[in-house]
């Protein structure tokens, strides 16, 4: 009894543990990696470069298979209602992730430049499965969790505005959030998401002197400068919904947390309707505005409007108006306009008094379908006339047959500062004949770009799709001039025209003159033709491993001859031109992380009293001004031991808009411009405010150096 009872404990034991055992096997499969998690907060951003994901995911294969990662690709992507995962996410270059796409831990395209981005106000988990390849080509599949975190509405501050209304921050809103949260008075924010550009835009000193647009990199504080106060969310022209701005605050005790703004832009007050135009432009109604507003307050479809008479000072309603006709029949108080009937409202359109700007207010009564009725008005804003085609000056380009213009962002953002006096916003582009030539978004090859150039398409300063991204290609073999028409719009939303000319050189044209023999770089595809006067600058530098390409594409390296220069990268080039001693001990900038590429440049000039900052930031991120860079120049020589001879300030009066300078870069500007190092526009600008392309910046190194 007693062994029978024993024997009978040791099968309850095997048993036990084989059915303990099995099943960890089995789902301990060797082609399956550790699934990684992550949590982010609602409507941050996961980025798979400033989270680590890259080297978790590499870690994973390292971990399972004993090799580098190669590269993954995915498997399933989040639904449209959770997020979406882009590749270079509102940068140059951004486009949606798809199933077919790989992306390598040591090479372009990057897992360093994947971001996840939850849709808004989404919450949850996001699975998001991968099948990684090692470098000895082994395959094995693998699980990305991301878990969104709600946030609570006591940690939401709301605006509410009408469209086309800015909205004001209050430094108070934040710093009462803060002590209710953290029982601490604020200190600062940093932004965790921004509004896509198709939504509005955050900016700081908003039409004052220094605006820019916010940064994620940046800090605004509570009771310092730059200030939370001094922010603006300027919504797109016309645009009504919810828009969410997520943000990091930190108290002065350190303390963090976590909330966003909510900003809800309305249609306005709904007995008003908003317009605003220029001098030389007219308002036709569309009649399913004044249906729209009539659903709204009435619940029923619109059936008439009667018009009061506008103030004949300021302008004129007419019904079925023609520019080039004599004869205008005016609206009259007395008559009924019909939403689906004649007379249309869709014919009625008000024609400014020539010579005045200001606003208008009109009023009407509508009837709906039941005869119950309503009032509103219309207000349109007069301003001054600048949409002359004869007022923006020309932006010139000129190339050789079959090799491509890439247009300069800053040029477009020069004729508006010097036209309007405030930053671009966006451009549209009238398409050229396609005999020609075509107008392209990150042109690379025919058969290699990111997309046609649409007439219906803004392309931006400051966002995606960037104007620098676009180029004209000409037709094969076509020469000759061709013009492109614009239509550029300032941060005010103030429009005018403008012209692109593009002069193409036949290859033989000129006695002896042999185009197509003209130099291109040894090492980056971009460096072509257009830019034959900079080939030796940019190969040289390349050589001597002073300056890198920005991307790398079947095997094809690229250079991006025409970007902005951050000021970050501007230093740094400087710091290995001019070969620094390496010397950081005074540490960096506030703005200068630690470990970063550029860290070592920066925290060496800024102990060598080259770069000064402000308040203890740097900016590193942002593009450099000419006048900036010709300072850091300066300096730079002088501290090294070498001397570039002074100039004469009052000189520079020669150039246009050389009271345009600012006064602490007059000296620099003056000896620079004075020693050849750098040269002004063909047209006598120096453009002092405007940024320093890649390009250009070779070209300045190479002749310090």
């Amino acid at each position: 009894m007693h062994k029978f009872f024993n024997r009978g404990i040791a099968m309850l034991m095997i048993i036990a543990m084989t059915s303990f055992f099995f099943p960890v096997t089995a789902f301990a499969a060797s082609d399956e990696a550790a699934r990684i998690t992550y949590s982010i907060d609602a409507d941050e951003e996961l980025n798979f470069g400033d989270k680590d994901v890259d080297e978790d995911l590499n870690d994973a294969c390292d971990d399972l298979n004993d090799e580098e990662l190669n590269y993954i690709k995915f498997t399933s992507l989040p639904k449209s209602s959770a997020g979406t995962l882009f590749y270079k996410y509102d940068r140059s270059g951004e486009k949606e992730i798809a199933k077919s796409d790989k992306y390598y831990y040591d090479k372009s395209p990057y897992l360093k430049d994947i971001t996840f981005v939850p849709e808004e106000d989404y919450s949850g988990t996001v699975t998001i499965g991968y099948t990684g390849y090692d470098e000895e080509g082994a395959s094995y599949t693998g699980e990305i969790r991301i878990t969104v975190e709600g946030v609570d509405d006591e940690e939401v501050i709301t605006y509410k505005t009408d469209a086309d209304e800015e909205v004001d921050f209050e430094e108070d809103d934040f710093n009462d959030l803060c002590e209710d949260i953290n029982d601490e008075e604020l200190d600062y924010i940093k932004f965790t998401s921004l509004p896509k550009s198709s939504v509005g835009t955050l900016y700081y000193k908003y039409d004052k002197k220094g605006q820019e647009t916010v940064s994620k990199s940046d800090m605004y504080y509570y009771d310092s400068s730059p200030s939370i106060s001094d922010i603006t969310f300027v919504p797109e022209e016309d645009y009504t919904g919810t828009v969410s701005i997520g943000f990091k605050g930190y108290d002065i005790d350190r303390g963090s947390f976590t909330a966003e703004v909510k900003i809800v832009i309305g249609k306005g007050s709904k007995e008003t309707m908003k317009y605003t135009i220029s001098s030389s432009e007219v308002v036709r109604f569309d009649a399913e505005d004044f249906n729209d507003l009539c659903e709204e307050l009435n619940d029923e479809t619109l059936d008439y409007v009667i018009f009061s008479d506008p103030a004949s000072s300021r302008g004129t309603l007419y019904y079925d108006y023609s520019s080039g006709s004599e004869s205008k029949t005016v609206v009259s108080s007395s008559k009924k306009y019909y939403y689906d009937g004649t007379p249309s409202l869709n014919k009625i359109t008000f024609v400014p008094t020539q010579g005045v700007t200001g606003t208008t207010t009109l009023s009407y009564k509508g009837y709906d379908e039941d005869k119950d009725t309503f009032t509103g008005t219309i207000t349109i804003t007069v301003t001054a006339n600048t949409s002359s085609t004869g007022s923006a000056k020309i932006i010139s380009y000129s190339t050789v047959q079959n090799a491509k213009v890439q247009l300069t962002v800053a040029d477009f953002n020069n004729v508006c500062q010097n036209l309007n006096g405030y930053q671009l916003n966006y451009v549209q582009f009238s398409l050229p004949s396609s005999s020609s030539g075509t107008l392209y978004n990150g042109y690379i090859s025919d058969t290699s770009y990111t997309s046609l150039v649409k007439s219906s398409e803004k392309y931006y300063y400051s966002s995606s799709p960037y104007i620098q991204n676009v180029s004209f290609v000409p037709a094969k073999y076509v020469s000759g001039t061709v013009v492109i028409d614009y239509t550029a719009y300032d941060v005010r939303g103030i429009s005018y025209t403008g012209k692109v000319q593009v002069t193409i050189t036949s290859g033989t044209a000129g006695a002896g003159t042999d185009y197509s023999n003209l130099p291109v770089s040894k090492y980056f595809k971009d460096v072509d033709q257009a830019y034959s006067w900079a080939v030796t600058y940019v190969d040289s530098l390349y050589e001597a491993g002073i300056i890198s390409g920005t991307s790398t594409t079947n095997s094809l390296k690229y250079y991006g001859p025409s970007q902005n220069t951050t000021r970050g990268d501007f230093v740094l080039i400087l710091y290995r031109a001019l070969k620094m001693q390496k010397s950081t001990t005074g540490g960096s900038f506030k703005d200068v992380p630690s470990g970063s590429y550029y860290y070592d440049a920066i925290a060496t000039a800024k102990s060598l009293g080259i770069a000064t900052g402000t308040d203890n930031y740097f900016y590193p991120d942002k593009p450099i001004t000419r006048e900036d860079a010709m300072v850091l120049t300066l300096r730079a020589v002088n501290i090294l031991g070498k001397t570039i001879a002074s100039g004469d300030t009052n000189s520079l009066s020669k150039f246009t808009d050389g009271n345009k300078i600012s006064d602490y870069a007059k000296t620099a500007v003056a000896a620079l411009t004075k020693a050849g190092i750098i040269t002004g526009s063909d047209d006598n600008h120096i453009y002092p405010q405007g940024y320093l392309t890649r390009v250009q910046v070779a070209a300045i190194v190479s002749r310090i150096k």
